[in-house]
């Protein structure tokens, strides 16, 4: 019986199946995104022209919009347009959506991936920390740990601000990067702040995550058994890793969410202009084509990331890909 044919077929499997309800999901957030920001509260048409305008002018922009159709045919529109990679028009700035969120995008993206990177670290090393045989750093580690898990994101991102960027002004206060510049060092020290503030709740719950299961493993015979066979400190340590990886990759994936969410308070605390300060713009304006696209791109990246983390959940761990767990 080939069972490396059989693994494989197990693995395919699974990521298919994954794929399929990344797709399902995808479809539910559309549903909700478009009839949810339906619900919201003002005119259009009133918002982007103003209250100088006529009823005439207004009737004829909601025309253009698509807003004069039945609520399922625009939804139908709408959800064809999507499917073509067309993400529509926004009659409040008066161009393509395309090019709107473009460069919001790339920097929520660049804040979030740092912010990924500085949770993955602040987790691995807080982790292992909370692990130590030495009580008071334990007791530190958690004590850290419970501070930075309650903390408002907002609350964080507004002391970083005050005190690393006014009080000692070692960081920019805001924005992306300084006018004229925009080399590599220079955006990274414009979302050093920022991209802190989002990482330490995320990156404490992955350091409970580690610990937990380093815990976990240190109480069965496996790294005795390691151990008793010769191998080096170092080894152990990767082995003791290897096995904790899976649970804290996915608690990755679902902190991304987090820090997502926490990415529209935080843009705004520092004026960053990404997909957080432009989904608050877009919802004052009523622009609901805007406001549907960056919405549907954010719970897209954070269903993608989900994807991804099984996948990589399923490499990592052969119980996974050979259907044992």
């Amino acid at each position: 019986m080939d069972y490396k044919a059989i693994t494989q077929n197990r693995f395919f499997r699974l990521v298919s199946g994954r794929a399929v309800m990344t797709v399902v999901t995808a479809l539910f957030i559309a549903i909700v995104v478009f009839f949810a920001i339906r619900a919201i509260p003002g005119d259009p048409a009133l918002t982007i022209l103003g209250t100088d305008s006529s009823p005439a002018e207004r009737d004829q922009l909601r025309e253009v919009m698509g807003l004069d159709q039945p609520i399922f045919s625009q939804f139908t529109l709408w959800l064809g347009q999507m499917l073509g990679g067309n993400l529509g028009y926004s009659y409040s700035q008066g161009r393509p959506v395309t090019d709107i969120i473009g460069p919001a995008f790339a920097n929520t993206m660049m804040l979030g991936g740092l912010a990924s990177v500085m949770a993955i670290i602040f987790a691995v090393v807080m982790g292992n920390l909370a692990t130590t045989r030495w009580r008071p750093i334990r007791r530190a580690t958690d004590a850290a740990e419970s501070f930075f898990l309650s903390a408002p994101q907002y609350t964080v991102a507004l002391v970083l601000l005050i005190v690393f960027a006014v009080v000692l002004p070692v960081f920019p206060a805001g924005g992306v990067s300084t006018r004229g510049d925009g080399g590599t060092l220079d955006i990274l020290a414009h979302l050093f702040l920022p991209a802190l503030a989002l990482a330490l709740a995320p990156g404490a719950q992955m350091a409970r995550s580690l610990k937990t299961s380093i815990a976990t493993l240190q109480s069965t015979d496996l790294l005795p058994t390691l151990r008793a066979r010769g191998l080096s400190p170092w080894r152990l340590s990767v082995h003791a890793h290897h096995n904790a990886l899976p649970p804290m990759i996915t608690v990755l994936g679902i902190q991304v969410g987090t820090m997502l969410g926490g990415a529209l308070f935080v843009e705004q605390i520092f004026s960053i202009p990404g997909l957080g300060a432009l989904i608050v713009q877009s919802v004052t304006l009523r622009d609901y084509t805007l406001v549907q696209a960056v919405a549907l791109i954010i719970a897209m990246v954070f269903v993608v990331v989900l994807l991804v983390a099984d996948v990589v959940n399923a490499l990592l761990d052969p119980r996974i890909r050979k259907g044992r767990a």
